[in-house]
């Protein structure tokens, strides 16, 4: 076979090869069947509100509440049997300052005590008790011996500022104390200091025909105290003042 004849051959059974295979691409049936497409549908917008963040707390050791520690009951104290009694202390404290016979200075002989029931006025120029000049309680002891008397009161006020008026008040008792008693004769020394180691102490001398009088005062804190010493003027020390001598004994007791 020429060449010619075997061109013309090929170009034959190419032609037909397209025919066959454009007419398979044309037929619907043969063809494959193209996968369906898919939409997704249209998200429609929420109307809920969008819900807001929660917000965590912790719990702390403050905020937590705690039991109460339990507290101890108070112990009761029984009235009368175990609860303390303070007068009687108070009372110990105030007859504690009256001297002793021994301790008193002696005037005429020696000295004989025994403790008043009832407070007494001391000395001529003291016109009323000194429960009636702001004494809480007081205790008092007279003393006697041959020729001659002496009494102690010993008074404690509700406070150091009472007792410094009541002293005042003593004072000013003994600035009229003459022309009070309507006795021109009466001799009312002057209210002279009296040196003590504790306290501030004062004393003064009365004289009459019959008597001689020496009366001291005392005050330390709460307290006061009243030291009247009388004899008649032969037996009474003309040298010496024994008030002052006792008011000084009686500061040492404080």
């Amino acid at each position: 076979m020429t060449r010619a004849p075997r061109t013309t051959l090929l170009a034959v059974t190419l032609a037909a090869l397209l025919a066959v295979s454009g007419c398979g691409a044309d037929d619907p049936e043969s063809a494959p069947p193209a996968a369906p497409a898919t939409s997704k549908p249209a998200t429609k917008p929420s109307t809920k509100p969008a819900a807001k963040p929660s917000r965590t707390v912790t719990p702390t050791s403050s905020a937590t509440p705690s039991s109460p520690a339990p507290t101890a009951k108070p112990r009761r104290h029984k009235v009368g049997a175990l609860a303390p009694n303070a007068r009687p202390q108070a009372r110990a404290r105030t007859v504690a300052h009256l001297l002793a016979a021994e301790d008193l200075p002696p005037v005429a002989g020696d000295w004989t005590a025994r403790d008043a029931a009832s407070e007494p006025t001391v000395g001529a120029c003291q016109k009323t008790p000194l429960s009636t000049i702001g004494a809480m309680e007081s205790a008092q002891r007279i003393f006697s011996a041959d020729g001659a008397t002496a009494v102690q009161v010993v008074a404690r006020f509700g406070d150091a500022k009472s007792a410094w008026r009541a002293h005042e008040v003593l004072a000013a008792w003994r600035d009229d104390c003459a022309e009070r008693l309507g006795n021109p004769r009466a001799d009312i020394g002057p209210l002279e200091d009296v040196s003590v180691p504790v306290g501030t102490g004062s004393s003064y001398r009365s004289a009459s025909k019959k008597t001689t009088t020496g009366l001291g005062i005392l005050r330390s804190g709460e307290f006061l105290t009243l030291v009247e010493i009388t004899a008649a003027p032969s037996s009474y020390p003309a040298g010496w003042e024994p008030a002052r001598v006792a008011v000084r004994r009686v500061s040492r007791t404080f």
